[in-house]
């Protein structure tokens, strides 16, 4: 089932309904660029589904992102553009803040370009799969913006302050090989691009078959990790698996190790 919060947000039902993907659709804008309606359709998607399925992929077609539609932000008045670019912002804050506290694991398919707010975007999901003709790009200092849609945060936890300062600093388009050596994505495929949004669906679909409710509060802890310190951390673990250890999650999978079977989540 297909359906459109959007005319350029599709948001598919696959795997028996336990995935979903949100297709981001070019349309006239090149390069898939982000408006403030789309966005917040992107976000309301993605808040409806919350609950209701196993994983979510995001991905764009024919490419990932290149950020805010920066051609519409120069047409207007330069007194306007701070309104533009805020607007989006706003936007873009919310749909973030959607894929962080999603209650499954967030697959970033990523094809093409994925620049400025469109590299946040893909840092924000969970996981991330490139194909084999994906570019990152922060983008922003070679327009004398400051970024966007968490990119520094993203960019620190995942290869450090002086790495993301060069990032930052010095945006020079990354491949989808170094992503991957840089921990910046998880795996690099080859081929069609269609083969390519096939094998994470698969891919999703396996994680929509596990321990959603755990993987949901794994996400939690990975998220809060580097927050008020090693003992917070500590009793955020034991309270969260103190939690676990009284579910049927837990429950199926300890009858399932002990009878040497697979488990069957729900």
């Amino acid at each position: 089932m297909t359906e459109r919060p959007h005319p350029l947000v599709r948001v598919e039902h696959v795997a028996d309904g336990d995935v979903v993907r949100i297709a981001m659709e070019e349309g006239e804008a090149p390069l898939n660029t982000f408006r403030p309606a789309k966005v917040e359709a992107m976000a309301t998607a993605v808040e409806a589904v919350a609950g209701e399925v196993g994983c979510l992929v995001l991905y764009g077609d024919p490419v990932f992102s290149a950020g805010a539609d920066l051609e519409a932000i120069e047409q207007a008045p330069q007194e306007m553009r701070a309104a533009k670019i805020d607007a989006i912002a706003a936007a873009s804050n919310r749909l973030i803040r959607e894929l962080r506290e999603f209650p499954a694991p967030v697959i970033a398919a990523v094809t093409g370009v994925a620049a400025g707010g469109g590299l946040g975007l893909a840092l924000a999901a969970d996981l991330i799969h490139v194909h084999e003709d994906a570019e990152f790009d922060t983008a922003y200092t070679r327009i004398g913006l400051t970024p966007d849609n968490a990119t520094p945060f993203f960019l620190m936890r995942t290869v450090g302050p002086y790495r993301a300062r060069e990032l930052l600093f010095d945006p020079d388009p990354i491949d989808a090989a170094q992503a991957v050596d840089l921990g910046i994505a998880n795996v690099r495929h080859e081929g069609s691009v269609a083969a390519f949004l096939e094998t994470v669906t698969e891919k999703a679909a396996s994680y929509a078959a596990g321990p959603t409710e755990a993987y949901a509060r794994t996400k939690r802890l990975l998220d809060t990790a580097l927050e008020g310190g090693f003992d917070r951390h500590l009793e955020r673990e034991r309270s969260a698996i103190k939690r676990m250890s009284r579910s049927d999650t837990f429950d199926e999978g300890l009858s399932a190790f002990f009878a040497s079977r697979e488990p069957e989540w729900d």
